[in-house]
């Protein structure tokens, strides 16, 4: 088993030194309190160039026709251990159905088109490494896919109003834990709704490799 890293913290500091087989590397922390300055991982990938987002957003889910009044998101991951940590949000203005397949044995066909994964580092040249449904396209995923059959539900839950007195009001789904997703793998997530009002699926995810 390798060596821990021990850590010292220090005030306004970021000195790398060894003291025997131990490597020390202090750390920034608040003057006042002594209080440990420090990002979370997913802000790390971030800063690191490996952290994406791409958003769908449609002015009347229920106008839709292919699907019939479903809006969907379907890709593929890579086949690469640097897998995908997804996170999935929603939101409609009126009762909807969100869910999320993975694996198909049908369904994925005829989408309307791509749309590219956006690097949350402008500064960045990075690209996602992830694949629109037929896999031609690197960094893109392909939007209002016919919806998958033949795989599994990773989740299906409804978002917005209930219908019972809350007509006006909107809602949103979001799955605060990441999904640690299969390498080479297909993926869809859908939102269905009847009523002609709007609706935006939106996923942000970084790419890591695990180190152990």
């Amino acid at each position: 088993m390798p060596e821990p890293t021990i850590i010292a913290g220090r005030i306004a500091s970021n000195d790398t030194y060894d003291r025997g087989s131990s490597k020390f590397r202090t750390i920034r922390v608040d003057p006042s309190t002594h209080a440990q300055i420090s990002i979370s991982y997913p802000h790390y990938e971030a800063h690191a160039g490996s952290a994406y987002e791409l958003i769908y957003s449609v002015s009347s889910v229920g106008a839709l026709t292919t699907p019939d009044d479903t809006m969907t998101l379907s890709f593929k991951t890579p086949n690469t251990t640097k897998w995908m940590h997804l996170i999935i949000q929603a939101v409609c203005t009126s009762g909807s159905l969100i869910s999320m397949y993975e694996g198909k044995t049908g369904g994925g066909a005829s989408p309307t088109g791509i749309l590219p994964a956006i690097n949350y580092n402008r500064n960045s040249t990075n690209t996602s490494g992830v694949l629109d449904v037929a896999g031609a396209n690197v960094g893109n995923m392909s939007y209002d896919a016919t919806v998958f059959t033949g795989g599994t539900t990773l989740f299906s839950s409804y978002v917005g109003a209930d219908g019972i007195g809350q007509s006006s009001v909107g809602g949103s789904h979001k799955n605060g834990e990441e999904f640690i997703l299969k390498q080479n793998t297909f993926y869809q997530v859908a939102l269905v709704e009847t009523d002609t009002v709007p609706g935006t699926i939106s996923l942000s995810w970084y790419e890591h490799t695990d180190k152990d």
